[in-house]
């Protein structure tokens, strides 16, 4: 029995001595991750000198979605356009889930409403042909899915500053289950601007801060990322890395004011940034390279 007992605790040390190192190797390479950030092609994305900022984004294995006030762009990983479609109105936001494209939209032209609605749900396939949509009462804007739930920014509040924060949550068929209202601690403008998830609780982007919120949205912790211009989980098969990585729309250029000053020099550009998450905080992850890619 000794010998036994001494053989069984052997082990039991080389197993946690093992456990740890491969703790401190994942650690380690959380911490070497590297991303090469993501460039727009110069003059791909000229209709941004109308629209404006980018809204909103989302991404598969395959493309990022960009929206914007007049549409949505599908570009590759490389930066490269791929699709450009039309929309009616402020396209607040997007979300991917299971081969869809979802987007959070509010029509400020009454003329363009459905029965005096002005929030509007719409769900594309992936090359961004519509397959459905559904209009409701609220200004909508920021929008993610976790399971079978989808979640909705909604704004009552507009431009002054306020503390407070709805969220809407929907069916994947957008049938509504109602609006909750949460606390998030700090004030922000308007209604949340962007939403991401990394599967489990959400993120929301407002201008003011970022929060993140269980999914049953009973509880919420303030997070340091600027997202306000959209932001979303990578797919590991294009982050390589085990750790959660989301990327992060950033304008070059001096955003739309730079761009409507000189279009011609100066074009919308808009860079992919990385960030990973990792006990609770972001890290920034991404090699930038901007003079090169002028």
């Amino acid at each position: 029995m000794k010998n036994y007992t001494s053989h069984t605790t052997r082990w039991l040390v080389l197993a946690i001595c093992t456990a740890t190192a491969l703790c401190m190797f994942a650690a380690k390479a959380a911490d070497d991750v590297r991303i090469p950030a993501v460039y727009t092609v110069p003059h791909e994305l000229d209709c941004l000198i109308k629209a404006g900022h980018i809204q909103g984004a989302c991404c598969s294995e395959q493309a990022i979605y960009l929206s914007h006030q007049l549409g949505i762009f599908k570009i590759g990983w490389d930066g490269k356009l791929v699709k450009s479609v039309e929309a009616p109105a402020h396209l607040g936001d997007s979300a991917y889930a299971d081969g869809k494209i979802y987007g959070a939209f509010v029509i400020r032209n009454k003329a363009q409403r459905k029965d005096g609605k002005q929030g509007l749900v719409r769900v594309w396939d992936e090359d961004l042909n519509v397959l459905r949509e559904a209009w409701f009462d609220e200004a909508l804007d920021g929008i993610a899915v976790i399971g079978d739930t989808v979640y909705v920014g909604v704004d009552r509040w507009g431009h002054g500053k306020h503390d407070g924060c709805c969220i809407k949550r929907l069916t994947k068929d957008l049938a509504d289950l109602g609006n909750v209202d949460l606390d998030l601690g700090y004030q922000i403008h308007y209604g949340v601007q962007t939403m991401a998830t990394d599967g489990t609780d959400l993120f929301l982007g407002n201008y003011g801060g970022t929060s993140r919120v269980s999914k049953d949205l009973k509880t919420n912790t303030k997070v340091q990322l600027g997202c306000s211009e959209g932001f979303g989980l990578v797919p590991k098969s294009v982050s390589k890395c085990d750790t959660p990585v989301f990327f992060v729309v950033k304008a070059m250029g001096g955003n739309m004011q730079g761009w409507r000053k000189d279009p011609v020099n100066n074009p919308p550009r808009i860079r992919i940034d990385f960030y990973a998450y990792a006990n609770g905080a972001f890290k920034d992850v991404t090699v930038r390279n901007d003079k090169k890619k002028k």
